[in-house]
């Protein structure tokens, strides 16, 4: 492989894993807030049907 080749492919090696990182912590950061809101909404809020169009 000449030098641009071998630049070229670890450049796409260190984008992966980047981009796997991000994807880790998207799933945590997801994951945080789905089982904190979990809790808040086991039941829903009083209606009011009066402020529906407020």
């Amino acid at each position: 492989m000449d030098s641009a080749s071998e630049d070229l492919h670890q450049e796409v090696r260190r984008l992966r894993t980047e981009i796997q990182q991000l994807r880790e912590i998207v799933n945590a950061l997801f994951t945080a807030v789905f089982e904190d809101s979990e809790e808040e909404w086991d039941t829903l809020p009083p209606r009011d049907n009066d402020q529906m169009y407020n």
